[in-house]
């Protein structure tokens, strides 16, 4: 018999487009877990950003509890989705899991309650925004990006590929940009908040795979690279860049992956060619190839794949028509790429 599972969206704070298929990719997520025995959604449905995905959320049997949007009460959908989370507690003792769809650091009090009451819990959010100290509590997280299911239009490989995992020096790279990444958001830089964001920015990272025993080991490893600095504080132990590593005007931007530029680089010739800011996956990926850079021999086994990764950093924003799937710089991007 499958597990019961319980879903609460707090949708003003992880807020997919309404034409990319999370809804669907979120129930399908859930169903693999269990069974699906309570779906809620909060927000304010009045709302221009959030009014289209309702279409989805009561074509999949979500119940939807509006709140409206008040300036001075800005956490009463919180509150809504916090109050019934401990409702189902006492009125469904059968419902041992639950998918909370948000990034919001306020849930930690709720976070810390399900689990003195052993429910597990698992966070879907928006890494662009996501607490890490929230996500430590939670037995899980995922990039909401990563339940988008795939389409048709895709043809570059769905099977792993040999050159997937991580490796280490790419690892010391993704260690020093989750610092840059949360300096910049001034954030604390604890071990365990460094080691969330790290798994944020790229899902395939695992110490155990590199040949560490454990988190630790690997921070003590890049500590003896000279990679970062730990300091030790009384409560905890902060990860920082080597003074040599930093400026005036705070942390230097880290470079990002080599297929990473490669397709920002397609993105503006593409949009060059053809006029338009948005371009189909497909002849990114073709103009990739003639720039000898080969998604299935990459860890990105997929064009989708690099794109998230890109997009998770604020670099590129994807949508889709149909079957069909887009990609575009932002500003950020046109930024990072210009360095």
């Amino acid at each position: 018999m499958k597990e019961s599972i319980a879903i609460l969206w707090d949708i003003e704070n992880v807020t997919p487009r309404s034409d990319s298929l999370f809804v669907n990719g979120l129930i399908e997520y859930a169903s693999e877990l269990g069974k699906v025995s309570v779906a809620t959604a909060y927000g304010d449905w009045a709302r221009g950003s959030i009014r289209k995905t309702s279409e989805a959320l009561a074509e999949n049997s979500f119940e939807m509890v509006h709140v409206p949007y008040n300036k001075k009460q800005k956490n009463s959908a919180d509150m809504a989705l916090s109050t019934h989370a401990v409702e189902l507690i006492y009125q469904y003792p059968h419902i041992r899991k639950i998918i909370l769809v948000t990034g919001d650091a306020d849930f930690r009090p709720l976070l810390q309650s399900l689990r003195k009451h052993g429910i597990e819990t698992i966070i879907i959010c928006d890494s662009q925004s996501a607490s890490e100290d929230l996500l430590l509590l939670a037995d899980d997280y995922k990039d909401f990006r990563d339940l988008i299911p795939d389409t048709e239009d895709e043809d570059t490989g769905d099977q792993k590929t040999a050159g997937e995992e991580i490796t280490l020096p790419e690892s010391m790279n993704l260690l020093k940009e989750a610092i840059v990444v949360m300096n910049r958001r001034k954030k604390v830089t604890t071990l365990g908040a460094v080691k969330v964001r790290m798994k944020l920015l790229n899902d395939t990272f695992n110490e155990n795979d590199l040949g560490f025993r454990s988190w630790k080991k690997f921070i003590m490893h890049a500590e003896r690279e000279a990679v970062i600095v730990l300091d030790h504080t009384e409560k905890d132990q902060i990860i920082r860049l080597p003074e040599s590593e930093q400026k005036d005007t705070g942390p230097t931007p880290v470079r990002l992956p080599n297929i990473m530029y490669s397709m920002l680089e397609a993105i503006r010739d593409c949009a060059v060619k053809s006029g338009k800011p948005q371009v189909p996956f497909s002849s990114v990926n073709n103009r990739m190839l003639e720039q000898n850079y080969d998604i299935k021999h990459s860890k990105y086994s997929q064009m989708k794949r690099l794109v998230k990764d890109a997009e998770k950093r604020g670099l590129v924003r994807s949508s889709n028509k149909g079957k069909y799937w887009f990609v575009e710089m932002t500003d950020d991007g046109n930024e990072y790429f210009a360095k």
